[in-house]
């Protein structure tokens, strides 16, 4: 049984977008609390919901494809720079994302998770808030 193209989307739009309020409270958690415990489940939680994504969105594209952009002028623009960054920065993520989790889980050199979270987490929000309105673009606005 195969799932729909939308049903795909949406799977893999969810699970983005969860990816970064996981992102969020494991933010909130660390820096307002002080929970590493709380911290470390709500960033493996983003990396699961991220992992997600990227088999939705890869099982969507294998079975169906690229959907084409339907906007035209200020939207087709709109929709390139909001994609152009989007796909860079997804590329650039999962190594950071798999580089953070050695550091602070295999090494346990916080000092250097730290600094680079704080190059990182701002990447992975861009990239989560941007999956939705690159989705938001493409199925739900009408042109």
């Amino acid at each position: 049984m195969t799932m729909s193209q939308e049903a795909l989307t949406l799977v893999s739009t969810t699970c983005i977008v969860l990816s970064g309020a996981c992102l969020l409270l494991g933010w909130y958690r660390i820096r307002s609390r002080r929970d590493r415990s709380g911290h470390r489940n709500a960033m493996l939680a983003a990396t699961a919901c991220a992992a997600a994504f990227l088999v939705a969105y890869v099982t969507r594209w294998s079975l169906y494809g690229s959907k084409p952009f339907t906007g035209t002028g200020v939207w087709r623009a709109v929709y390139l720079a909001t994609l152009a960054p989007h796909v860079v920065l997804a590329m650039v993520l999962g190594p950071l994302a798999i580089w953070l989790i050695y550091l602070a889980l295999g090494k346990q050199d916080f000092a250097r998770h730290r600094r680079l979270a704080r190059l990182t987490l701002p990447i992975w929000l861009f990239v989560a808030a941007s999956g939705w309105a690159i989705y938001f673009m493409l199925y739900r606005m009408r042109f």
